[in-house]
């Protein structure tokens, strides 16, 4: 019995600790109905991504298929998000 009731406060103080780094709190600003925000933001500004004008969309990276050659003399088909447009296989390592 001495076992659980330890490991469970050691559960729950781990849980309390780890709920502390990542707070979110609800925005601030209201809809068109005049109701407000249900969306959470982790900014300073307290407002979320829709109601932020300073809101910036993370770019997206397209996915192409490497334009390398394999040792048969074929179109390799791996897939990569190198700028250089080839796969870990056909990229040269200096």
């Amino acid at each position: 019995m001495k076992k659980l009731t330890l490991s469970v406060a050691a559960l729950l103080i781990a849980g309390a600790s780890f709920a502390q780094t990542t707070k979110s709190t609800q925005c601030t600003a209201t809809t068109k109905k005049n109701i407000q925000c249900k969306n959470t933001t982790k900014t300073k500004s307290k407002l979320c991504y829709l109601h932020d004008p300073n809101y910036v969309k993370p770019s997206k990276t397209t996915t192409v298929v490497c334009n390398g050659t394999t040792k048969a003399g074929n179109k390799c088909k791996n897939k990569t998000k190198n700028k250089s447009g080839k796969c870990r296989l056909h990229t040269k390592k200096d």
